[in-house]
């Protein structure tokens, strides 16, 4: 009986993780269809946000409320998680959303996706921790990969490419340390609340950004654009960030990540068949090459 009910927790995990990464990978695909109604990056991150944070605070009320006993814990470890929240969540995603008008969908996960190697090579230099076995192999296959889908979209699309991937590229490193600095306030506080306080946090700045940059008025879009934005806000950015903090509490980690392994691949087929952007032979390869790094270093030994 035991048996039957660990096999049943480890299939409803994987099935979660799953759902998480699907949703997550759909995120550059709708991203390109609101810019298609005329939106620019800075309107959408603050309507995302808005239509988020009341979500992250009613769950984060909910938690405080029903784990008394670790408020003095979400008290002491708040400043940090508002600091890492701010560049998880804020820098992050405004430099993704952002080049995301430069790069294709497909591009832009395919690099994106780099992160744990940088997450790897940061644990590295900052703490002094062992690297993987083989890591300048993992390391080599995994730009390699980023390298040819950046080339033919470079011949393809032009310099613009250039600048949309370094946005991108500077995202995964601000993600890189955001995950680095987490895990240890994540064992403190709990994955759910540290969420909900980071995109809190995140949601304060991108709306004091918005604040600097343009009217308010500006937020008056179209019933389409304002639909599209909190689908991204909803089934893009709240519910697989719940889904797969679940994952990681019912499996671990390691296992979470094998699954999302398969993101990108969800990203390209999507990107092909939706926004009929091209996959070529390049693209194949540099996919495969990324995918077989990460799985390689996030794989136990």
């Amino acid at each position: 009986m035991h048996t039957e009910q660990a096999r049943h927790s480890f299939v409803s995990a994987l099935l979660l993780a799953f759902a998480g990464t699907f949703l997550f990978s759909m995120k550059p695909i709708l991203v390109k269809q609101v810019y298609l109604l005329g939106i620019d990056s800075n309107q959408l991150i603050t309507l995302r946000m808005l239509f988020a944070a009341p979500i992250y605070l009613a769950v984060g009320a909910m938690l405080w409320r029903k784990n008394p006993q670790l408020q003095p814990a979400y008290k002491s470890n708040a400043a940090m998680i508002l600091v890492l929240g701010v560049l998880g969540y804020y820098v992050a995603s405004f430099l993704d959303l952002w080049a995301l008008q430069y790069i294709s969908a497909q591009l832009e996960r395919v690099v994106l996706f780099c992160f744990p190697t940088l997450v790897v090579l940061l644990s590295r230099w900052v703490f002094n921790t062992a690297l993987p076995r083989h890591i300048w192999g993992i390391l080599a296959l995994s730009y390699a990969g980023i390298l040819l889908i950046f080339a033919h979209d470079m011949v393809t699309f032009g310099n613009e490419v250039l600048f949309g991937t370094t946005l991108v590229f500077i995202s995964a490193v601000s993600f890189a340390i955001y995950t680095l600095w987490s895990k240890p306030l994540i064992g403190k506080v709990g994955s759910l609340m540290f969420t909900c306080i980071a995109m809190i946090s995140a949601s304060l700045f991108i709306l004091f950004h918005f604040a600097l940059s343009h009217s308010f008025e500006d937020l008056q879009v179209g019933n389409d654009a304002l639909l599209l934005c909190a689908a991204i806000a909803l089934f893009a950015t709240v519910i697989p960030s719940f889904l797969v903090a679940e994952a990681i509490n019912r499996m671990g980690p390691e296992r979470t990540s094998v699954v999302g392994t398969c993101g990108p691949v969800i990203t390209s087929i999507v990107a092909v068949l939706w926004l009929d952007e091209s996959f070529t032979y390049y693209h194949l390869a540099g996919l495969s090459l990324v995918m077989l790094a990460v799985w390689l270093m996030i794989k136990k030994p």
